[in-house]
């Protein structure tokens, strides 16, 4: 994880955590929004866990039940064998559950690092520059945002208040790095975007975070266009 990917989730997850006039922030009230964040990393961290093993033995027990059950385990008493099970719809939904678990498992391994990285000066640079211009342009960065919402899908005229706080606040942050710090490729800014909607929200936030951001860059081209 470099540092402007560490900054990026940093000030993602922050972004809640921060004042309602988010123009009174400073550096000294953003270091602690950030040790909040790495205690609340921590407590997601715990449930992350706890849901882990609560899927696992949920698979464990279904297993043993559908073993116990079975026709060819009828005359043993001492030992249950394996199965075959022949129902592969039942085999997806517990292959799905394991790929879940080991999602969150992946997570959690992640962060110890991203802790580090929230201590460590370029990151804190980085995370400060993207915070100072988003409030900064604030008013711009949703209007774009919105625009581009909207473009996607007419009928829900998408307003801001009406978007899963994680895809506006993915989105926020992408499009002041799109619109007003130029200095990283748009393929970048983007991929890493849509990263943290896969892995802190759902597939519609990925796919939601995708499609808006497309537009997005098509905005911030026509901006860069007519300057």
């Amino acid at each position: 994880m470099n540092h402007r990917t560490a900054a990026r989730e940093i000030v993602i997850l922050a972004l809640p955590q921060l004042p309602k006039d988010s123009t009174k922030f400073s550096k000294t009230g953003f270091e602690e929004i950030i040790l909040s964040l790495s205690r609340s990393l921590s407590d997601y961290a715990k449930k992350n866990l706890t849901s882990v093993s609560s899927d696992l033995q949920r698979i464990e027990k279904f297993l043993l039940n559908t073993e116990i059950e079975h026709p060819d385990n009828e005359t043993h008493t001492s030992q249950i064998s394996p199965v075959l099970i022949p129902d592969t719809k039942i085999l997806r939904e517990q292959v799905e559950a394991i790929k879940s678990a080991s999602t969150e498992l992946l997570n959690i391994l992640e962060l110890p690092e991203f802790v580090i990285q929230s201590g460590q000066k370029p990151t804190l640079e980085y995370a400060m520059q993207l915070l100072e211009n988003y409030v900064e342009n604030k008013e711009r960065v949703n209007e774009v945002i919105e625009q581009a919402a909207q473009r996607r899908d007419k009928d829900k005229k998408w307003k801001l208040n009406r978007m899963v706080r994680l895809d506006r606040d993915i989105l926020r942050i992408a499009a002041t790095e799109l619109l007003f710090l130029k200095d990283t490729p748009t393929e970048v800014i983007c991929d890493e975007a849509v990263k943290i909607a896969d892995k802190y929200g759902s597939d519609e936030s990925k796919k939601f975070v995708n499609g808006v951001l497309r537009d997005v860059v098509e905005l911030a081209r026509g901006q860069s266009a007519a300057l």
